[in-house]
């Protein structure tokens, strides 16, 4: 394929990307887009649209050659982002909770991914995470469920830390040794299990110690059964006394 040629009637070759997928305007709407080459038919799969699926526009045929029309996405791939160190929990948690509710989707259409791992998942620069190569090739018996879970574990890229491991964890080895069928359920409850982890609320404060509810002060002798009279006179004395003091002190000094 040539920089400058024209496939399929519309789309004009303008750079090449990377393996068989090469960067086109389509000269009727203006737009940029990706155009990736194929060795055979496309896989029913293309047909699917979800927001973590590469949204294909159009399928067509060029010298013999099929081809697709692919809305072009920019960003990176999480692979490309691991050479600057792992990811935390909770982008981990996200990111797992959106490739598996796009592969449920692909799931209950019949069909497979069979190459999940980081080169495959491209983030855009709108923070969504993208599957690439969902029905390009028709991938063989799939462990997409595993493969997810081997990928969530090398987004981590961290040491295990001691003790049991954490929900992610949990689940990430659950993942991994999940069943070769793609079950649509399955693949749903997953998500769902993601996503509660990813959108799960930040640990709280520990709660505030209860108040005591403020008791009255008393004195000794307010306790004694009887002497509350009692005290109120001595208390009376008392004040009489210091009184007469202060007076007596007053009139010495002036």
């Amino acid at each position: 394929m040539e920089i400058g040629s024209t496939i399929g009637g519309r789309y004009r070759i303008q750079a090449h990307l990377a393996g068989e997928v090469w960067a086109a305007e389509d000269t009727r709407s203006g737009t940029r887009v990706a155009v990736k080459t194929l060795s055979g038919p496309p896989a029913p799969a293309v047909r699917l649209r979800h927001p973590g699926i590469t949204t294909v526009l159009a399928v067509g045929e060029h010298d013999g050659t099929p081809f697709l029309a692919m809305e072009l996405l920019d960003g990176y791939t999480l692979d490309d982002h691991l050479l600057d160190g792992g990811y935390d929990t909770a982008q981990v948690a996200d990111y797992g909770a959106q490739v598996a509710d796009a592969l449920a989707v692909a799931h209950r259409a019949g069909t497979t991914h069979g190459r999940i791992e980081p080169a495959q998942l491209q983030l855009t620069r709108a923070g969504a995470l993208k599957i690439l190569g969902l029905g390009t090739v028709p991938p063989p018996h799939s462990l997409d469920l595993a493969a997810l879970g081997a990928t969530l574990d090398e987004l981590l890229r961290r040491p295990a830390p001691p003790g049991p491991p954490g929900e992610l964890g949990t689940l990430i080895a659950e993942l991994r040794s999940a069943p070769a069928q793609h079950d649509p359920q399955l693949t749903a409850a997953y998500a769902a299990r993601l996503r509660r982890l990813a959108d799960g609320p930040a640990s709280a404060e520990p709660p505030a110690r209860p108040r005591r509810p403020p008791v009255a002060r008393t004195f000794w002798i307010d306790r004694q059964p009887g002497r509350t009279l009692l005290g109120r006179v001595l208390a009376g004395v008392i004040l009489a006394g210091l009184i007469a003091v202060t007076a007596y002190a007053i009139t010495v000094t002036a």
